[in-house]
């Protein structure tokens, strides 16, 4: 199997960036995501499109080798919940990370259109919703991850 590219953008200016290029105020972010996934593929798509500030950069779990993933992070953590990260972030801190609903909202407050809503995943009621969404989303995940790499060992 061919090891995918990793596809990142690049974010090293991007603390120092005058207000114009970030408008948000926020941090960069690093999120790791599973590319072999065809919605996570697809969301990330759409993200890229609308990231026109850079804050984000996107990291393919499957095309790290295990001396890149995080310190503290195995690649089982990474494609069992999402998880992401502030670029700035200088300490190694499980506490850095923001999972799952968390990761979502992060995401988007840092992108045009979408920032608005952000809050939406702080609101009592709207949030527990799109948890019990996520969760099934990871049930479903779970199952075709295990089916991809199922064919995968057939077809080698």
């Amino acid at each position: 199997m061919q090891k995918p590219n990793r596809q990142k953008q690049s974010t090293e200016s991007a603390p120092d960036t005058p207000a114009g290029s970030n408008p948000f105020g926020v941090l960069p972010l690093t999120v790791w995501y599973d590319e072999e996934c065809p919605v996570c593929r697809q969301e990330v798509a759409l993200y890229r499109k609308i990231d026109r500030h850079g804050l984000i950069e996107w990291v393919e779990i499957g095309g790290l080798d295990d001396g890149e993933l995080p310190q503290g992070k195995t690649r089982e953590d990474l494609l069992g919940r999402f998880h992401t990260r502030p670029s700035g972030s200088n300490t190694i801190s499980n506490d850095d990370y923001m999972i799952g609903v968390d990761a979502f909202a992060a995401i988007w407050r840092r992108l045009p259109w979408l920032r608005r809503m952000a809050f939406l995943f702080h609101t009592p009621g709207i949030r527990q919703v799109v948890k019990l969404a996520y969760l099934g989303f990871l049930r479903w995940q779970r199952r075709n991850r295990a089916r991809r790499e199922a064919v995968a060992k057939v077809l080698t």
